[in-house]
Order: structure tokens, then C-alpha cells, then sequence
């Protein structure tokens, strides 16, 4: 059995500030039913991360997703506070909300726009969650930028004292530590990835991020007047395209589909590399 693993992920949050809560991927049957058809035949499974806020609107479009394809719900916060990300009330009312829908608890996290702190993983280390998967690799400018070009690309374990939590970062071409999610695909295009790719391949296990308006942003253009529309829109009527591109690359690859959750239980726990969690997410300056 191959040991490079592909976990598929998708954030599944409002459509790009939508302030309804919207997301088009779980209203329009044709979205939908695009989306599985590229997920189904390759075998993919899907670890979706919910804004739990969004469970009493969306909650039963998440289980019919489920009955169409492997599916395995994680929390992406509960209020999706980019000001605010990883309080520990935030992480505490998405626990108890996700829990309440689908009785059991959580395994992993994501943080809003991966803006992990150190409060919030000293939070989900003390509410017992397995893994988060928040870090991007890289570094970006901007006001939603981060610098993390000294962190492993590869699953690490963030060690506070006794305590510690599995780290699974965003999928990065190594050496340039390009990010490979949707949005950077649709971004520079698979013509670049293709070329890049064997020069500079992914690590063995992988989070592959995508989010659902990253699969039809040009439906949004309209209500958007974000800075960043002019980058989200670049190939955005080739998105579903470009996925099946990104999934074939990875069977022609070598790697098999699995939860993030399943990753984490495969992992062997003396050969993860530790690292403390001052150097994953330093304190808040008072």
C-alpha cells in the first residue's frame, strides 16, 4: 500500500463576503453534482471543515453530500471572526455546535484564513482535538500575510510541555514552497504547476485546500468589490477542470485518498518532528 497520502479539503464557509451565508456550492444542484462528479470516479475523499454557524442553514445539504461521496466533517471555527480568529469561546461554542449535529466530537481544526494562534492551539489542545490544520508553509504579504518559511511542509507535532497537537500544513511544492490549492492552480495556471511540479514535487502526505467559491467565482463578480477580485477571478470558469487536474497528478503520482483524520491516525508518533509552540504561533504581545 502506498505510503504518500492526499487529503482533499475544503473549507466550507460563506460564499466570498457573502453576509447570508451563501454558499452556492450546496444551492445549485449543477455546482453540486459537478463537484462529485470529479470527486466520485477517483475515489477522493473530502475532509470538510464547517463554520458551525452555518449548520442550521446548510446542515442537511452536508449529510446528502455525505450519502454521494466519502466524507469526513471537521470545525473551520464557528463564527469565521477573521478579526478575532481562535478565541477560546469561538473554539469552545464550535465543539459544542458541531456536537450537537452529528453527535459525536470533532477530530481536527482549521483556523480562519489559517490564522492559527498560539491561545487557539493551547485551546484545542485542551479540549483533546487530534489535529490542526491551519499552517501554510510559506510566506505571504498583505493584510492577511504570514511568514511560517521556517516550519516543516511535512505533518509536525506543536509541543507545549507535556501537551501537543498533530500539525498538518497546507500542501507546498517543496524547495519553493509554493502553496498547491485551488485558488494558486487557478492563479498561475496548471501549465506552470505541470512544469514546477517535477522539479520541485509535493511532500508525502498532503492537505490539499480548496474552498467552495473557489469553484465559481465568476458567479460572484457582480457583489464583489474585494482587492482581491482580479486574482480570484483568473481562470475561475476552469475550476472543476483544473481540480481533476490536480487529483490526476496526484493518482499518476503515487498517492491514495484519505480523511485528515486517518492521516493523523497513521502517522507514527516518534518519527513526527517536534516543534515548540512559541515557534509555531509566539504569544500575542500585551
Amino acid at each position: 500500500m502506498s505510503r504518500k497520502i492526499a487529503c482533499l479539503t475544503l473549507d466550507v464557509e460563506a460564499d466570498f463576503l457573502d453576509p447570508t451565508g451563501r454558499i452556492r456550492l450546496f444551492e445549485d444542484e449543477a455546482l453540486g453534482e459537478r463537484f462529485i462528479s470529479v470527486l466520485r470516479p477517483r475515489q477522493a475523499k473530502l475532509t470538510a471543515f464547517l463554520v458551525t454557524s452555518l449548520l442550521t442553514k446548510h446542515g442537511p445539504k452536508y449529510r446528502r453530500l455525505a450519502e454521494q461521496v466519502p466524507v469526513e466533517f471537521a470545525i473551520h471555527s464557528h463564527a469565521h471572526d477573521m478579526q478575532n480568529p481562535c478565541t477560546p469561546e469561538d473554539i469552545e461554542q464550535s465543539v459544542r455546535a458541531f456536537h450537537d449535529f452529528m453527535g459525536t466530537d470533532p477530530l481536527g481544526y482549521r483556523a480562519p484564513m489559517g490564522h492559527i494562534t498560539r491561545e487557539g492551539l493551547e485551546t484545542l489542545m485542551d479540549l483533546g482535538l487530534c489535529y490542526d490544520s491551519s499552517i501554510y508553509p510559506s510566506a505571504r504579504p498583505g493584510r492577511h500575510g504570514y511568514n511560517h518559511l521556517s516550519l516543516p511542509i511535512s505533518p509536525f507535532r506543536v509541543r507545549n510541555g507535556e501537551r501537543s497537537i498533530v500539525e498538518v500544513p497546507f500542501a507546498s511544492l517543496s524547495g519553493i514552497r509554493l502553496n498547491f490549492s485551488l485558488s494558486y492552480v487557478k492563479l498561475f495556471g496548471w501549465r506552470t504547476y505541470a512544469l514546477l511540479l517535477k522539479a520541485f514535487p509535493l511532500p508525502d502526505e498532503v492537505a490539499v485546500l480548496s474552498h467552495p467559491h473557489d469553484y465559481y467565482f465568476h458567479l460572484l463578480k457582480d457583489d464583489v468589490t474585494a482587492r482581491e477580485k482580479p486574482l480570484l477571478m483568473r481562470n475561475a470558469r476552469s475550476a472543476f477542470d483544473l481540480l481533476e487536474k490536480m487529483l490526476n497528478h496526484l493518482i499518476e503520482a503515487g498517492y491514495r485518498f484519505e480523511f485528515l483524520g486517518d492521516l493523523c491516525a497513521e502517522l507514527e508518533p516518534d518519527s513526527l518532528r517536534e516543534i515548540p509552540i512559541d515557534r509555531v504561533a509566539p504569544a500575542a504581545a500585551r
